[in-house]
């Protein structure tokens, strides 16, 4: 278990959904839970979500955002079930991170479902080692190679997105796509790391990538919030007609 969560810490359980069908408008399904113990492997056991007093029973290869309510303050990353198991009166799910844990505010990780188009490009080489070493480099724009993707949901922290390439897991990134606040269109430039990047579950001729953002700047971040919470009261007026 990493030493930065406690046992007692309460939990928000977000699930990943992962068909494409879904519904955008519709909200992802959200479940509490408990911090119980360390499990072997670095893992947790967790209790079993409650709901109406029913025990949700979460399954083994079901992923989630997990959001931790630390001593640190709020800690987020990903999570999969590896294990379900009672002892004595008590229903216990074992949890993995599949993702470094990351400190944030609470507005920074709500996550606005859409459908978006994206570009993003894989860096590499001279350019990658100057970026993350705080250097500037000047690319031609000419030259670099960008890939067409769908925006499945995007946050401050960072998005989801699907495509019809395979990329490596921990693969540095620049994205680039358009946001409009007060009806002025802006388009962003924002580097990321590839967090997790396999074949989509219910169409296998695309490829489901979770994306991180690297070091983005405060300004850039306000924009993506102001951008999400302009879009949620978009569809709330729509929704009251």
């Amino acid at each position: 278990m990493d030493n930065k969560l406690s046992i007692g810490d309460k939990i928000e359980l977000e699930k990943i959904e992962t068909r494409l069908s879904v519904d955008p408008d519709k909200k992802p399904e959200k479940y509490n839970s408990q911090v119980l113990d360390e499990a072997p492997n670095d893992r947790i056991y967790a209790a079993m979500p409650i709901r109406g007093g029913t025990v949700v029973p979460l399954g083994v290869g079901q992923t989630f955002y997990a959001t931790f309510f630390s001593n640190s303050g709020l800690l987020r990353c990903e999570v999969v079930v590896t294990g379900r198991y009672k002892k004595g009166g008590f229903f216990l799910v074992e949890l993995e991170q599949k993702s470094s844990l990351q400190k944030v505010q609470r507005r920074e990780f709500f996550r606005y479902e859409c459908r978006k188009q994206i570009q993003y490009r894989i860096i590499e080489g001279e350019e990658k080692e100057m970026i993350r070493a705080g250097n500037a480099f000047q690319a031609d724009e000419h030259s670099l190679e960008w890939k067409d993707a769908i925006m499945i949901d995007l946050s401050g922290g960072g998005i989801r997105m699907v495509s019809s390439a395979s990329e490596e897991k921990g693969a540095f990134v620049e994205l680039r796509f358009d946001i409009e606040i007060n009806e002025e269109v802006e388009i962003l430039y924002v580097y990321a790391e590839l967090l997790r990047s396999e074949r989509n579950q219910n169409n296998t001729s695309i490829y489901d990538h979770r994306i991180m953002f690297w070091k983005l700047d405060s300004g850039t971040r306000e924009k993506i919030i102001r951008y999400i919470f302009e879009q949620q009261r978009k569809k709330r007026a729509q929704q009251l007609g």
